[in-house]
């Protein structure tokens, strides 16, 4: 059906739609209004179907008629790009500061090389102990297999 709202109270959202060519009105909620438009308003052309409600007639499935929905809110190319490359530049960060320095701790940048060099006692410090056991086939460095080379000798925390 077609019809025009005669009346609507849009704090309370509802209103009353006469269909075209009577003067019968049907109620209308907002609720059965179809989603992407605007408000309703007094004298807008609508398309809705009718049914009964409590032994009432009321309108459903409204649709405004001759409105424009509410357009969407597209991002620009510009605004994607910025975003992708701001989150390039993010990622760059966590992997520059965290991942990184988590794979690849100081002690490999003081100039270590593996040298064949299997136990403590051809290590000249902790960090090159660390270095090899990270580092370097065949050590024999970390006696109990919890990460710590060289304990007794170069890397005894309690020094």
């Amino acid at each position: 059906m077609q019809g025009k709202i005669v009346r609507w109270n849009d704090d309370r959202g509802f209103g009353f739609i006469s269909e075209n060519g009577t003067k019968d009105e049907v109620f209308a909620h907002i609720s059965q209004f179809k989603k992407g438009y605007r408000r309703p308003r007094k004298g807008d052309s609508v398309l809705f179907q009718v049914a009964m409600e409590k032994g009432k007639q009321s309108a459903k499935s409204i649709s405004l008629i001759s409105v424009k929905g509410i357009p969407e809110d597209k991002p620009s190319i510009i605004s994607n790009v910025f975003s992708f490359l701001l989150l390039i530049a993010f990622g760059f960060g966590i992997y520059s500061f965290v991942i990184k320095p988590k794979l690849y701790p100081a002690y490999e940048e003081m100039g270590f090389t593996c040298e064949g060099k299997t136990h403590c006692s051809s290590m000249v410090s902790c960090d090159e102990a660390k270095f090899y056991l990270a580092n370097c086939p065949n050590v024999q460095i970390d006696g109990n297999n919890d990460g710590e080379p060289c304990e007794r000798q170069l890397c005894n925390s309690s020094w």
